[in-house]
């Protein structure tokens, strides 16, 4: 990403806004972390994205709201993080783009965006295909924030 174009505070990225953001107000600036609340909001039955670190540190979460039990939170990145390497070795299935997985009450969506893991959680009623559909979305959103925190683990 162009340094000119966003400004990193923390883990939170100030980024120009690209004219396809519809629905968000204001004046063309906009933090990832509104930009991610927003799409919760104008997504039926999204109730939280939450984008870790590969060890499943949060990094960013929308709505922002306290983490009940960062031990869950890390347990579900370590089961995505395993699930997509055991599938990798089937080698006539490629890589894994992502993993949805259906409980009883939710929809669980999980992506690989490198070095970081997206998370979805939606109402077991929410449309999966629009979940889906939102990927990219989230993705372009976390352009900048991924580029920081790539820095940041290439030093390590």
């Amino acid at each position: 990403a162009d340094p000119s174009q966003h400004l990193c505070i923390g883990t939170r990225s100030i980024v120009a806004r690209p004219a396809h953001w519809r629905g968000m107000s204001g004046s063309g600036i906009v933090t990832v972390q509104s930009a991610l609340t927003q799409l919760c909001k104008q997504t039926e039955g999204l109730r939280s994205i939450t984008v870790t670190d590969r060890d499943g540190v949060v990094v960013l979460r929308a709505p922002e709201t306290v983490i009940d039990d960062q031990n869950a939170e890390q347990i579900l990145t370590t089961i995505f993080s395993l699930t997509t390497e055991q599938t990798s070795k089937i080698e006539e299935l490629g890589q894994a783009n992502f993993i949805m997985t259906m409980y009883d009450n939710c929809i669980c969506l999980q992506a690989n965006h490198l070095p970081l893991v997206i998370r979805m959680m939606a109402a077991k009623s929410a449309n999966a295909g629009a979940l889906i559909d939102l990927l990219p979305q989230v993705k372009a959103v976390l352009g900048p924030t991924k580029e920081v925190i790539r820095g940041e683990t290439d030093v390590y």
